[in-house]
């Protein structure tokens, strides 16, 4: 059963997060085997999933281009929220939550860093249109890319007492690892139905900080590398040409405003419903280990 995501080129940590995840918790039902395919984290479920071979969804979401076709050759083990499993057609028990709650299961080493008070996760469509990174150190706020390695974030994110977050799985796995975290964007094109998806199964709202876009002045290579990338996975061509660059009343704007988001109390799901969200994957996957062990 071969593992199926989206392979961001510059990295992007909940993508990345598929191998890292999985190959922790179920090295021995994963091979290379494309006949079948275990489909995770990420809103892949969508017409550019492949056409043959089994596929097992597993806390997957809806979101992106069209809708998947539903049949004997797909097994729903669980989806992402509500609006995955409605669009779908799906019954309303398969919204169990995103897989990356699973985080939970996995042992993280001791952590060593100091703490930071607000940490701050931009997409990386954001980071490749303005040194977003550089501004928030300027005003006292933690940076984390996206783009780094799955072991440094998860580092970032323990570190920090309250994490801003334009990129969901960084709010995930804050979530799951009990640090409070206020949603952001920066970014317009910010799809706003798979945060509400993922929040479905928690009761929770999905209200960001919006931030005011910036683009810097030498952006433009990076800003269509990075559009490019993002309508790739979507099925969209990219625009041939960049935004104007930002004007410093527009800084100065998108600073204050990410110092108010700072100031906001933190968002935390339910423990109680959080355990049951892991209690239920853990039992899915036993489940499919059992039925791959007994072949």
């Amino acid at each position: 059963m071969k593992l199926h995501y989206f392979k961001d080129p510059a990295g992007n940590f909940g993508d990345d997060l598929n191998p890292w995840l999985w190959g922790r918790l179920i090295p021995d039902v994963l091979d290379d085997d494309p006949s079948e395919r275990f489909v995770g984290i990420g809103t892949l479920l969508n017409h550019r999933l492949p056409d043959s071979g089994r596929l097992h969804i597993m806390g997957s979401g809806a979101g992106y281009g069209r809708p998947m076709q539903i049949d004997q050759r797909v097994r729903v083990h669980a989806v992402r929220g509500h609006l995955t499993a409605k669009s779908l057609g799906l019954a309303v028990e398969t919204a169990v939550a995103d897989a990356a709650v699973l985080i939970r299961q996995v042992e993280l080493p001791p952590l060593t860093l100091s703490r930071q008070r607000v940490g701050v996760m931009f997409t990386g469509q954001s980071l490749a249109a303005f040194d977003w990174m550089t501004l928030s150190q300027q005003i006292g706020l933690h940076p984390i890319s996206c783009h780094w390695s799955v072991d440094r974030v998860l580092d970032e994110i323990r570190r920090c007492d309250v994490l801003l977050s334009e990129a969901m799985h960084g709010a995930i796995i804050a979530d799951a690892l009990r640090v409070p975290w206020v949603p952001i964007t920066c970014n317009p094109d910010i799809l706003g139905a798979k945060w509400q998806d993922w929040l479905s199964v928690f009761d929770l709202p999905y209200q960001p900080s919006a931030i005011r876009a910036l683009h810097a002045p030498q952006s433009d290579a990076g800003w269509r590398a990075g559009l490019k990338r993002v309508a790739s996975a979507v099925g969209l061509g990219a625009a041939s040409t960049g935004p104007r660059p930002s004007a410093e009343s527009d800084i100065g704007l998108a600073r204050a405003q990410l110092l108010e988001a700072a100031r906001r109390p933190g968002t935390l799901s339910s423990e109680a419903v959080m355990n049951a969200k892991v209690r239920r994957f853990v039992e899915l996957l036993d489940v499919l280990r059992a039925e791959r062990l007994a072949r």
